[in-house]
């Protein structure tokens, strides 16, 4: 179905709906809204069991649509219709197969460890879906909280010389969002190139005076997907979800923290946030670098991609692990961040440590959970207790009963709220970035993630993580099995609708 005939259905249904039930019609009338509405119902249901998707996700958006005409078929068309997005992104995705398709593998210099097999079979997927390659002459920083990185991003800002690169899904006009303002409105005036894209959903708090503050003091600003003209080229409810700086093709930062006040550490709300970033030198930049030029030419058109990608990338002082980037969006012919995360929980041979703050797995994801744990494996779930999304959180507990009887370890952490986002492999390999264990992050958002193969990132990783779960709390099955049957009957709703997430 053509989006303008989806869209003219969608506002047809809703004056049916009035028709029906809100204005005083005769009866006749009535009668022929409601064969109306009742016809749009069964057309919409006819062509999604047309299309190809699980049986499950159709019986799902059918029964949304039929208990909820208006809202469901508003969400089907937003988010539901994952077989238009090759349609919806085609731009996109030719811009980044033409930039990523080139990329070879750096030559290493430095000593760094050779991938075993299973890390060798992690890289091979990366390079053949993402068209990343592996790089060997990086330097990682784990930044573990806000306190860490928040003055350290700041203090690579104000050294900036040639150009500052930003995109973020979140960037409030609080104490944290002014501060980085300014220092960016006096690199601009310094002669510095400056850049910046914001999401517009995320960045809802991000005020319009500082939108042009900043553009009157030369930095260039741009928002990602507008959600007014969302609503007519139906990308409304996909994302960008990334936080990327680049900083002179020489420092790059990139993880779980947005620009906000409780990313920072200091709203009262939420005082101990508990988040990873990391900051990156060495050849890795030019990947996350390419993300960001990409996703500027997609907004912009506004190729800069040669002028910026040619540019020599120092070498690290130090080179403390191999890397490799791992892009993801909804323009992609494979849904790469579940597949990787897959591939990262199956080549697993001693443990798997998982740390999100929103977990509604796919089913490939449960079933290699399921499998790990079964096979002995030691798997532990880490998310928090308190959460900031209502059916998401009941939709995640609604795993755990099968999580638990697997012999997968799940804990709460209580000391607040937790936004990480962390797999740790056998204590060897690691991911960190901004893609969620969710249905969203795998399928409507643009994410971004960093695969560390081993060195001492990954062994600060696995440090943090064990603090992490000295501030939680385990879940036991026969305790667990004692809630509310209310709360029982929360998540049952909540996985009801869990494709949908």
């Amino acid at each position: 179905m053509k989006p303008q005939i989806q869209l003219t259905l969608l506002v047809l249904l809703g004056i049916a709906f009035l028709g029906v039930f809100l204005l005083p019609l005769s009866f006749m009338f009535q009668l022929i809204f409601a064969l109306f509405y009742i016809g749009a119902i069964l057309v919409i249901s006819f062509y999604i069991i047309l299309e190809r998707r699980s049986s499950t996700n159709t019986l799902v958006w059918i029964l949304l649509i039929l208990l909820l005409p208006i809202v469901g078929y508003f969400f089907y068309i937003y988010s539901g219709q994952l077989s238009r997005q090759g349609i919806l992104f085609q731009d996109k995705r030719k811009k980044a197969h033409e930039v990523f398709d080139e990329e070879e593998p750096e030559t290493g210099k430095k000593d760094i460890k050779p991938l075993n097999g299973p890390q060798e079979r992690i890289r091979k997927i990366v390079e053949s879906y993402a068209q990343t390659p592996l790089r060997n002459e990086n330097h990682v920083k784990i930044l573990t909280n806000g306190q860490e990185a928040f003055p350290e991003i700041m203090e690579k800002l104000k050294q900036a010389k040639s150009f500052i690169h930003m995109e973020y899904y979140l960037f409030n006009s609080d104490e944290t969002g002014r501060e980085m303002k300014e220092i960016l409105k006096q690199k601009a005036q310094e002669g510095v190139t400056v850049r910046l894209l914001y999401d517009s959903a995320g960045s809802l708090k991000l005020k319009k005076k500082d939108v042009k503050d900043m553009q009157e003091a030369g930095i260039e600003v741009h928002v990602f997907l507008p959600i007014a003209s969302g609503l007519a080229t139906q990308t409304f409810n996909f994302r960008n979800h990334r936080k990327i700086i680049v900083i002179d093709n020489e420092i790059g930062f990139v993880g779980g923290m947005n620009v906000g006040d409780e990313y920072h550490g200091i709203s009262e709300e939420f005082p101990d946030w508990r988040d990873t970033h990391m900051v990156l030198r060495g050849a890795a930049i030019k990947d996350l670098h390419l993300i960001f030029l990409v996703d500027w030419w997609y907004i912009t058109d506004e190729n800069l991609v040669e002028q910026y990608s040619t540019e020599a990338i120092p070498e690290p002082e130090q080179s403390n692990t191999n890397t490799q980037v791992v892009p993801s969006g909804p323009h992609n012919e494979h849904q790469i961040m579940r597949d990787v995360y897959t591939t990262l929980i199956h080549s697993a041979k001693k443990s798997v440590k998982i740390a999100t703050p929103y977990f509604v797995p796919s089913r490939e994801i449960h079933t290699a959970l399921r499998i790990a744990a079964q096979q002995g494996l030691d798997v532990k779930l880490l998310i928090p207790k308190p959460s900031d999304n209502w059916l998401t959180y009941y939709a995640g507990h609604s795993y755990f009963p099968e999580l638990l009887e697997d012999g997968i370890q799940i804990y709460l952490y209580e000391k607040d709220f937790m936004h990480h986002k962390i797999m740790i492999i056998d204590d060897e390999t690691a991911s960190i970035g901004t893609a969620n264990m969710d249905l969203r992050s795998f399928y409507l958002n643009f994410e971004v993630n960093m695969i560390l193969y081993g060195g001492e990132p990954v062994d600060k990783l696995i440090e943090n993580y064990y603090k992490d779960l000295e501030e939680s709390s385990e879940v036991i099955y026969n305790e667990f099995a004692k809630r509310k049957t209310s709360e029982k009957w929360k998540e049952a709703f909540a996985r009801l609708f869990a494709p949908l997430l």
